[in-house]
């Protein structure tokens, strides 16, 4: 079985050069293939390759490159848990670092030995390596601009990693900010960092018709998650007051995260003291006050139109990868 797909690639004994299986075999390893990604963090960067993956082989092996990229980019983010020590941070960065410079010196000397430069792009291999040479390149980012801070390497800029380890000029970068990552983690460290509350906002009057968070909230820890996600996407801000931007469709995005937070459960369905039934109205309610916002109309709108919800659904980062249910 292998363990570490960047590794086996690569490896001189076992790499892909070996793979010597027929298209019928890869059609037959695509229509098996369980795709399933959810990041623990919004991504910084990311990946416009400029050749899709056309033809089963390539296929398979982007499924199994984008799996264990999203993989390693979840232990990068695990590695640095809030409440660690300096010291803990210094020395899983400087762990974490030299397993991502090694990968990117070991993706080069495989394609220096193999003849799978940039040029020959549209060779099966050569596709399925420069792919995976993208996505290590796209994790030393991720890596040393999150937390380069706790290393003494030199913080090279995309255009460096190419020219430094693969000697290559682009007129047209692979890897470009993403949307939610334009602000960077040096210019976010200024903020006041974000709170996630498991309870009523103590900045908030209590309502009469709104619930108390320990009436209505089922799941505090999966709402807590998916609140520092908005929080993240510029959804609310640090005091949990809603972001309005027509631009990037701010209060419909809202309207489907209300939909997708009563559909994963996040809440009670009844209330005991005194007893009553919670219903959506009852749950919208209660986030229009802990947003201070009104998105009723929103959550009405794409609660009775599954295209149009799915639609923005499968556009918006958030949206795709809000907790399931958190214990």
């Amino acid at each position: 079985m292998i363990t570490d797909v960047f590794a086996s690639l690569i490896s001189i004994t076992k790499g892909l050069h070996r793979d010597k299986r027929t298209d019928r075999e890869f059609k037959e390893l695509v229509r098996n293939q369980n795709v399933k990604m959810q990041y623990k963090q919004a991504p910084l960067f990311m990946i416009e390759f400029p050749e899709r993956a056309l033809g089963d082989k390539r296929k398979y092996y982007k499924n199994l490159i984008d799996q264990e990229a999203n993989k390693k980019f979840n232990e990068i983010i695990s590695s640095f848990p809030t409440n660690a020590i300096e010291e803990e941070h210094v020395f899983n960065y400087q762990k974490l670092f030299n397993q991502h410079h090694s990968n990117l010196e070991r993706v080069k000397s495989y394609i220096d030995k193999y003849a799978h430069s940039r040029e020959s792009i549209r060779n099966e291999d050569t596709f399925i390596i420069q792919y995976l040479k993208a996505n290590m390149i796209w994790l030393y980012l991720e890596l040393q601009e999150r937390f380069g801070k706790y290393g003494d390497e030199d913080i090279l800029t995309t255009e460096e990693i190419y020219q430094y380890h693969f000697n290559e000029v682009l007129d047209e970068l692979e890897i470009k900010p993403s949307e939610i990552g334009k602000t960077s983690i040096k210019e976010r460290a200024v903020e006041p960092a974000f709170n996630a509350i498991e309870s009523d906002l103590p900045h908030r009057q209590p309502k009469d018709k709104v619930l108390a968070y320990k009436d209505i909230v089922q799941h505090s820890k999966s709402l807590a998650r998916a609140e520092e996600m908005m929080f993240e996407a510029d959804i609310i801000d640090k005091d949990y007051n809603f972001i309005p931007n027509t631009k990037h469709k701010n209060k419909s995005v809202l309207g489907v995260i209300y939909f997708l937070f009563i559909e994963k459960d996040y809440f009670n369905k009844i209330t005991t003291d005194p007893f009553k039934r919670i219903k959506s109205t009852d749950i919208v309610r209660f986030l229009n006050h802990r947003y201070n916002t009104d998105a009723r109309k929103q959550f009405k709108t794409f609660e009775n139109n599954d295209a149009e919800r799915n639609d923005l659904i499968s556009t918006e980062y958030i949206l795709k990868n809000l907790p399931n249910k958190i214990r």
